[in-house]
């Protein structure tokens, strides 16, 4: 809660201007900006789009609880999914199929604070996704986890001699002094380069190197577009 109010109060801060991620400069200057659409508003059959890319609809899950009771001991798994295809305007790039969900580890205190008092002693936050591109029929897994920190993984294939990418979450923006204190994008980067960014507040935005093959820019799209479908547990 105290995370979401710091967001909102650095919003109101900057009035009508729209904040953007604090990137680097050389990263910027190679770097091709898509503004997002479909992240607003109604989401039954959303779609989501950028530059030509966009998704087939997008098939959510409910979100589910389960609990597992020892004792004063309590184990929560709150898990939804989503899944989605993907196009590049022209023909589908890949196909994308996400869990996500956030794992806790509570101590009940009843006997001693009644009601439902609890102590919520670990918490972890996941995204996990494979991503199936077509053509290449490469498969590639996106391994995203948080405890106490950022949401931060990795996208990598079985397949040997496939690249490994970086992704991080930051709540860095432009022309702010201090971080807000919530995820408001993430940084993609291959052996210590920055490829990538995503812009997942308001109503989104992707930058992607503009000296990448084609064939890599199409994956790093579609990782950009799982990120902006993901929606984290609010605590």
């Amino acid at each position: 809660m105290k995370k979401s109010i710091l967001l909102w109060m650095f919003v109101v801060l900057v009035g009508c201007t729209t904040p953007n991620l604090l990137l680097d400069g050389g990263f910027l200057a190679t770097a091709d900006y898509f503004p997002v659409t479909g992240r607003q508003g109604w989401l039954i059959n959303q779609r989501l789009g950028f530059a030509s890319f966009v998704t087939g609809k997008v098939d959510r899950d409910w979100d589910k609880t389960s609990t597992l009771e020892i004792g004063d001991f309590e184990s929560v798994r709150q898990a939804g999914a989503y899944r989605f295809s993907f196009s590049d305007g022209v023909e589908n790039v890949a196909q994308l199929d996400c869990k996500s969900g956030e794992d806790s580890d509570h101590v009940n205190l009843r006997g001693v604070l009644g009601g439902d008092a609890k102590w919520i002693v670990d918490a972890e936050s996941f995204l996990n996704c494979s991503l199936l591109e077509w053509g290449e029929t490469v498969a590639w897994k996106l391994v995203m986890s948080a405890n106490d920190e950022h949401l931060r993984g990795y996208l990598f294939s079985s397949k040997e001699a496939m690249p490994v990418y970086e992704v991080l979450g930051t709540d860095e923006l432009e022309g702010s002094a201090w971080p807000v204190g919530k995820i408001v994008g993430y940084l993609v980067y291959r052996d210590g380069l920055q490829l990538a960014a995503i812009q997942v507040m308001n109503e989104g935005g992707v930058w992607i190197d503009s000296k990448l093959s084609p064939v890599e820019r199409r994956r790093l799209a579609s990782l950009a577009a799982a990120l902006l479908l993901y929606s984290p547990s609010e605590s």
